[in-house]
């Protein structure tokens, strides 16, 4: 999916979020808010191989990743979610905070999806 790009209930998506780090740091959660309509492939939350072995939460609402360290450069981590309701709506900035250093924050741009029916 493109972004403008319409969607039709059913389609699976792969969400990638691309990290751009200028430092080294630890502890580091990372929250993506899930837009009204959609819901995540997979529902156990764990360690699942991902490239920043990050610990996966998926919630109601959004999947948290929880990364122990992320080193500086760029990195990207990435899970699937299935459109379900048809509809325009909105998915929230991407939060990216440190969990012992709230000073360190970070999000993404908002981005408008507009979901067909089959």
């Amino acid at each position: 999916m493109n972004i403008g790009e319409a969607v039709t209930s059913g389609d699976l998506i792969e969400v990638e979020l691309t990290l751009d780090s200028k430092n080294d740091y630890t502890y580091i959660l990372i929250e993506d808010m899930k837009p009204a309509g959609f819901e995540t492939v997979d529902a156990k939350s764990g360690y699942n191989g991902n490239a920043l072995g990050a610990y996966v939460e998926y919630r109601d609402n959004r999947v948290a990743f929880f990364v122990r360290t992320l080193g500086e450069g760029k990195h990207s981590v990435s899970y699937r979610m299935r459109a379900e309701t048809p509809g325009k709506v909105s998915a929230l900035p991407t939060k990216m905070e440190a969990m012992y250093a709230p000073e360190l924050k970070a999000n993404s741009d908002e981005m408008k999806i507009e979901c067909k029916d089959k």
